[in-house]
């Protein structure tokens, strides 16, 4: 077999990319290294080989709680913090995601909720409008990254419109684009009121640009770059979206663990059985 083609075709090489991008995200999300270490170390060092029953037991203990961890989504740093906060649960009757979710408000050592921590209602609008622009953004990116016109602007006029080989439009936020085609060049129209968004002398720039047999090579060359630039600017309003979606998930976590704190302190009090009072 040859090895070389193997590991080059894109079904190895799609492999590969896609382990590599599950390694980082799990490392990612447990905060830890081990998953990636254990696997690496297994390649030299077999598990019945490790023989001394204190390491061999720390080994699984940090194995589970890394699974632990993954799962939940709570970065507990030992294993009997992990072991609390399940009896915890199971207690309370509050799930590990939910606790997970909530983050840095829970204190795992102390088990409860930092009151100072939990946000106000009225500031989740924040982070909700900011990802609903962050998403138009990375949806208007994507689109421009994906079009096959140019965003250029005429010198002479500072007109700004989207370029092709075959017409060009005006560059508006709102309402209707008005075009100047190539096919209007040939036409008696110096006199006519140019479009709306464009400049009386806007067309016949434009058609001295459709004219000149170097416009296609400067397509070729511009088209590419422009295409990585806006691709580029279109995965950090993505990132910046994620991490909206994350804070907003987050506060919406923890005023729900807030309530069911309290729901749960409530029906503590009222389980409890009351004092009597003696008669003096």
């Amino acid at each position: 077999m040859d090895w070389i083609s193997f590991l080059t075709r894109d079904v190895a090489i799609g492999s590969i990319l896609g382990i590599s991008a599950a390694a980082l995200i799990i490392c990612w999300r447990v905060g830890s290294f081990h998953p990636v270490n254990v696997r690496l170390l297994r390649f030299f060092i077999a598990k019945d080989e490790i023989e001394d029953p204190i390491i061999k037991k720390s080994i699984a203990d940090q194995t589970a709680l890394v699974s632990f961890r993954m799962t939940h989504g709570v970065k507990a740093r030992t294993i009997r913090d992990a072991q609390n906060l399940s009896q915890f649960s199971d207690r309370t009757n509050i799930p590990l995601d939910l606790i997970g979710r909530s983050g840095w408000a829970f204190n795992l050592k102390t088990l409860s909720l930092n009151p100072s921590r939990v946000p106000h209602g009225a500031w989740l609008a924040l982070p909700g409008i900011l990802l609903f622009v962050l998403i138009l953004s990375t949806a208007g990116f994507s689109a421009v990254a994906a079009s096959s016109k140019l965003l250029v602007s005429l010198k002479a006029t500072d007109t700004w419109l989207w370029l092709s080989q075959e017409d060009a439009r005006a560059v508006r936020p709102f309402g209707d684009r008005a075009v100047i085609n190539k096919a209007s060049c040939d036409k008696e129209q110096d006199a006519a009121e140019p479009p709306v968004g464009f400049h009386k002398d806007d067309r016949k720039i434009l058609c001295e640009l459709w004219s000149d047999p170097a416009l296609e090579k400067h397509f070729s060359k511009e088209l590419p770059e422009q295409r990585i630039t806006f691709l580029v600017a279109a995965a950090i309003f993505a990132w910046y979206a994620f991490m909206s979606f994350s804070l907003l998930r987050e506060w919406l976590a923890q005023r729900e663990l807030r309530d069911l704190l309290e729901e749960v302190k409530k029906d503590t009090i009222e389980s409890d059985p009351k004092p009597i009072e003696k008669n003096k």
